[in-house]
């Protein structure tokens, strides 16, 4: 899907044999990689994914509990399959992706290309998704604990595991899926199905290309800041290639400084590099065009590469003065106990910053019980 519509030059895909970049092959196929960027041994890429080098990590699942523990490696006492590198990819990796059909052997789906809808032709003789798997190859409770956000994908549903629920949580399904028939009569437990249960983008199911952007217009990548007349722009993923090029990105941020500018005079602005390439030999050239930019808009400019523009937006956030402290506390204590666990402030502060705390970040919070009286965490 990412070479199909045109992503590949801006994500990098790797396999466990070693091979980083290019078009991994498929099924059985599983390994090699067309136009790859480079290759190393199959150790030294276990050694980066135990490193937390992947970003997210998608993964097969046979048997899915209720907590969402799953099971990959023996399906019966008879049947050993073995975990392979299912273990060191998931316990190192901040973002995971199971994928399965929802249910196997036998399984006939009918997918109209046209409407953009799935239907069950023949429903598979195995459930997945089963009150208790024969062996634990991943623990969703210890990936809660570790502050992983992880999706289970099937053709007609998707869940996620949050400290909201003890059980998995529905959170979409597909066009021209029953709810009751398709989803919950094939389970053998029941999930917890989301207030705000969505419908997926029929698009992903007709034949033609998607056409998504990946990331946005260059405006969508500008957040202004009026009160205090401040400017962030995040370059991650821009590629200039030529002088054309360079020329269309200055005219499209002059474009979008101007009524800025105009209105309020020269604004303070902080960029971030982390993700964006200029091709060998465009140094001068982008930097004469840069020079031109800066006298005619800039009152002053930072310039930084990955957590530290985020952590500068974040500061510029946590600068307003309206913040509610109950709805706050509220939103992170998902049990509604009163108390915010140590697993409710991690994933509270993933949800509401995208910041991961570091376990002894976390210790510190949580030296004691975070309640409404507490002084702990009630401004973020």
């Amino acid at each position: 899907m990412a070479g199909e519509e045109g992503m590949l030059p801006y994500i990098t895909l790797t396999t466990e044999p070693g091979s980083f970049g290019g078009l991994p092959s498929s099924g059985k196929q599983f390994g090699p990689s067309t136009n790859a960027s480079s290759l190393i041994e199959m150790n030294e890429q276990f050694d980066f994914y135990d490193g937390g080098g992947l970003d997210i990590a998608f993964l097969g699942a046979a048997e899915i509990s209720p907590s969402g523990d799953v099971n990959v490696s023996r399906m019966n006492s008879s049947r050993l399959t073995g975990p392979g590198g299912f273990i060191d990819i998931t316990q190192s990796t901040r973002n995971i992706c199971f994928m399965s059909t929802f249910t196997a052997k036998g399984l006939d789906i009918y997918f109209n290309q046209e409407e953009g809808n799935i239907s069950i032709k023949k429903e598979g003789t195995i459930k997945k998704f089963v009150n208790e798997v024969y062996e634990t190859t991943f623990s969703a409770a210890e990936s809660i604990r570790r502050g992983q956000k992880v999706y289970y994908v099937t053709e007609r549903a998707v869940f996620w595991r949050t400290t909201a629920h003890d059980v998995l949580e529905l959170i979409e399904i597909a066009p021209g899926i029953d709810l009751q028939k398709d989803i919950l009569d094939q389970m053998e437990f029941t999930p917890a199905i989301s207030e705000n249960l969505k419908i997926m983008d029929r698009q992903f199911f007709k034949k033609e290309k998607m056409g998504y952007s990946l990331f946005g217009s260059l405006a969508e990548r500008c957040t202004y800041h009026e009160d205090d007349h401040l400017l962030f722009i995040d370059l991650f993923g821009i590629s200039l290639r030529n002088e054309h090029e360079i020329d269309w990105f200055f005219v499209s941020l002059n474009k979008i400084l101007h009524p800025i500018t105009k209105k309020k005079g020269p604004v303070d602005v902080v960029v971030s590099y982390q993700g964006f390439d200029l091709k060998s030999g465009l140094e001068d050239y982008y930097a004469e065009e840069l020079q031109k930019l800066e006298a005619r808009h800039y009152k002053s400019v930072k310039r930084y590469s990955g957590e530290a523009f985020r952590l500068a937006k974040l500061r510029k956030k946590s600068d307003v003065k309206d913040w509610k402290e109950e709805e706050v506390f509220n939103s992170f204590d998902k049990n509604k106990d009163g108390v915010i666990e140590s697993d409710e402030l991690r994933y509270g502060i993933i949800e509401m910053f995208g910041l991961r705390l570091k376990q002894w970040e976390l210790e510190e919070l949580c030296k004691e019980d975070i309640t409404m009286k507490s002084e702990l965490c009630v401004e973020p």
